[in-house]
């Protein structure tokens, strides 16, 4: 992608991504502020809010300006003013767009970009210079954007980097003789199960060695099967071949067991050994713990205890009502004026006693019920507003507002703040004395918010 400009008076600010031009009488520190911003929010809001900071929040001190910003494969403009932009189509089509007899400014959306050409003044002479970021004094500029840009207006993306794999480690014997180490071929889909039966087989195969040494020794070996047991696949057979580890890593020692006057000859006094303790030395008999009785397991079906018969629930509906002498609670009725309302611009005054949208055919996804929106309709001569554009929604004290996805946006006025650009599809509280800008001159006002 190419992007020329020919030389001019204006502020051109050229990043991967977005053209921006400004009037030569704007000050330096806002061109220094978008430089600064647009790298990475890269959006048409950033812009405006750069701008509508530096007049005060007065759209009618705003500069004219041209702001063009790439969303993938299409493009998002904006004009105000005495400029002009030109952007051709995949399909071959030339939109003409102008930023003149525009109360705030003129936004469009054109999918399948492949071309834009911006004009914001006379140009001395026909050189048109490359550019690929920066800023620059500029009459205009044009950009040739390919379907295969990721990034376009600023610079096509490069290929995508290949990661080496790291080398295999190789081993030595001397010098000279170096050998790559084996790859290891991949396993089966089935290898975890096929690995646990062969550790099983290993163990069952294997033979209690009655010297502890030889086990201590077979267990640091790196390869050995006790050393890492998985326990994903089958779990009972995981079990039993873990208890079969330990019996065989602790083999029955009869010279230690012969020190204290008893040895186990047998199996059978397995339990001998591990219920009691054996001691040397003559002592007072130690009373055995008592036996205390498990808890009762709950009856199945009554899990939280609570079950009664038939009988019980038959008493309990003969026994007579408890008094209650408690006052009785009145729950105040609400009003539905107590909401607010909202005031437009062109005169319709609409309690909020349900949701509304205002647009310039209002659409409701509703056929009919008791919570039918109210639908406003206003007047769009410069068709900046979308048909369905604003929706104001009571959630329960408090009032929100959505832009229904517009394509020139909503704006929330708050006294004492600094404009606010609503974002598309998302809720955005409101207070009294709020008005939304809605474009074409349309404002909506909130009034006796709860």
């Amino acid at each position: 992608m190419q992007t020329t400009y020919r030389p001019g008076h204006w502020y051109l600010i050229v990043i991967p991504g977005a053209l921006v031009a400004l009037p030569p009488d704007v000050p330096g520190d806002v061109v220094a502020g978008l430089w600064e911003r647009l790298p990475e929010q890269k959006t048409l809001a950033t812009v405006v809010d750069v701008l509508t900071t530096h007049a005060g929040g007065s759209f009618a001190a705003l500069p004219s300006f041209v702001a063009a910003v790439a969303e993938g494969s299409d493009v998002r403009i904006a004009l105000r003013g005495d400029v002009s932009a030109q952007v051709d189509d995949a399909s071959g089509d030339t939109h003409e767009l102008s930023g003149n007899d525009v109360t705030t400014w003129s936004e469009r959306f054109i999918g399948g970009a492949t071309r834009i050409e911006i004009t914001v003044e006379s140009a001395d002479s026909d050189i048109a210079l490359p550019v690929q970021g920066g800023v620059v004094r500029s009459a205009g500029a044009s950009a040739e954007l390919e379907s295969s840009d990721a990034a376009p207006l600023g610079g096509a993306l490069g290929p995508t980097p290949v990661v080496a794999a790291p080398p295999a480690p190789t081993t030595s014997n001397g010098p000279d003789a170096v050998a790559a180490a084996p790859i290891a071929a991949p396993l089966p889909v089935d290898a975890p199960e096929r690995e646990l039966e062969s550790q099983i087989d290993a163990v069952l195969a294997s033979e209690v060695r009655s010297d502890a040494g030889a086990t201590d020794a077979s267990a640091d070996e790196p390869g050995s099967d006790a050393e890492e047991i998985p326990a994903s696949e089958t779990p009972t057979e995981a079990l039993d071949l873990v208890e079969g580890a330990a019996e065989a890593s602790a083999p029955v020692n009869e010279a230690t067991l012969g020190a204290t006057g008893e040895t186990l000859a047998s199996d059978d006094d397995f339990d001998q050994l591990w219920g009691a303790t054996v001691h040397s030395v003559p002592g007072a008999p130690v009373p055995p713990a008592p036996l205390v009785a498990p808890a009762p397991l709950p009856v199945a079906g009554d899990h939280d205890g609570a079950t009664i018969s038939a009988a019980e629930l038959r008493a309990l509906r003969q026994q007579p009502p408890i008094a209650n002498d408690a006052p009785t609670a009145v729950l105040p009725v609400t009003d539905a004026a107590a909401a607010g309302r909202i005031r437009v611009s062109t005169g319709q005054v609409v309690a909020l006693d349900r949701t509304v949208i205002i647009g310039r055919r209002p659409r409701s996804t509703r056929a009919s019920g008791a919570n039918l929106p109210h639908l406003v309709a206003v007047e769009s001569p410069q068709q900046d507003i979308s048909r369905s554009h604003l929706e104001v929604r009571p959630e329960g004290d408090t009032v929100v507002v959505i832009d229904l996805h517009t394509t020139n946006g909503s704006t929330l006025l708050r006294p004492g703040a600094d404009p606010m650009r609503l974002h598309p599809g998302e809720q955005t509280l409101v207070l009294s004395g709020d008005v939304v800008d809605l474009g074409d001159g349309v404002t909506v006002a909130f009034e006796d918010l709860p």
